[in-house]
């Protein structure tokens, strides 16, 4: 799993609503998803018991990375103020060199061969693979801008389920417990065409008061308590009838829920002076395996002492991946 919030930091100016304010509301909630991705790396819920680890990891932390994609697009107009190329530069900048910065990660975590090393570069080393997904989706939405509004909608829509067929079918059909290397598969689903594009086409598409455009409090409330409730009985179903250990990355629920939960935080009447949480979200969620993967690797902590100690050097190290990535402009 993985997160994102490094490519909504790559934007030519800070995040702002239609009037050019920044909104509080979708700047906490890019701190709070943020520290979920943590939670759910550290499988901080098993803690718990298997059920609340499933339905935390596959169920709500599947909008995360839909949630940063649609934020995105919901500012493609901002961030395309220079054109497509500076964008594109911007973010593969950030994404070469995290890469450089996970390569020793790389090399003792995979095999070392051409095949592995070119899909890794493609497709991304763990949370990595947002970058390269979200690179690939500007790219194809940039291309689609002038297509209609209903031409669009249609074209995210009919792309999303292509990629979440294809990936039920893979729970369904394989024995993925037999394969060599299963999580191979997940460039299938998990890429710009199948994944990125879609939830950025979203963005566009609510930027451009297109898709859940006039709906009041009430109504709003009403559409969100219906879609987690679509989330609980998809992730339900996924835990009674399949593998717990297979793919969940396109939930079609998640489809439904992520623009709700959008609209309804963007509307939220907050404000942080003097605190800027995309930075520290940011920071948070390229770092945090940094220091997760070699404490799971060397104490055999359980899921909570894990989960403490990546908070704990994620949060007193940020100030370090600030300076240096201000400085080697692999942040913005």
């Amino acid at each position: 799993m993985a997160v994102m919030t490094a490519s909504e930091q790559l934007q030519i100016t800070a995040a702002s609503t239609a009037g050019g304010l920044r909104n509080g509301g979708i700047d906490a909630a890019r701190l709070v998803l943020a520290l979920m991705v943590v939670m759910a790396h550290c499988a901080s819920l098993q803690a718990v018991s298997p059920a609340a680890h499933f339905y935390f990891n596959n169920g709500f932390a599947r909008v995360i990375v839909p949630f940063f994609l649609l934020t995105t697009g919901y500012f493609f107009d901002r961030q395309m103020a220079k054109g497509i190329g500076p964008w594109v530069w911007r973010v593969m900048r950030v994404y070469l060199g995290w890469s450089l910065v996970f390569l020793p990660f790389i090399l003792f975590y995979q095999e070392i061969s051409l095949y592995r090393l070119g899909l890794t570069l493609f497709f991304g080393f763990f949370h990595l693979w947002y970058l390269p997904a979200l690179i690939g989706g500007m790219i194809l939405l940039h291309a689609a801008r002038n297509l209609s509004d209903g031409a669009l909608m249609a074209l995210a829509a009919v792309l999303f389920c292509i990629g979440g067929t294809v990936q039920y079918a893979e729970n369904i059909f394989l024995d993925l417990s037999a394969m060599r290397n299963p999580y191979d598969l997940l460039v299938l689903t998990r890429n710009f065409l199948f994944y990125g594009f879609p939830f950025l086409a979203l963005g566009l598409l609510i930027a451009r008061g297109r898709l859940l455009a006039g709906i009041g409090p009430r109504r709003r409330f009403a559409f969100l308590i219906l879609a987690v409730a679509m989330m609980i009985v998809e992730t339900t179903l996924e835990y009674r009838s399949l593998d717990p250990d297979g793919f969940y990355d396109l939930t079609f629920s998640a489809f439904v829920l992520t623009p709700v939960l959008f609209i309804s935080v963007r509307d939220l009447p907050l404000s942080l002076p003097g605190f800027d949480p995309r930075r520290i979200s940011m920071v948070v969620y390229l770092s945090h395996p940094l220091y997760l993967l070699p404490l799971r690797e060397l104490t055999g902590w359980g899921p909570v002492p894990l989960t403490i100690g990546t908070f704990a050097l994620t949060f007193a190290l940020a100030p370090v991946w600030m300076w240096i990535g201000q400085r080697l402009r692999i942040l913005p």
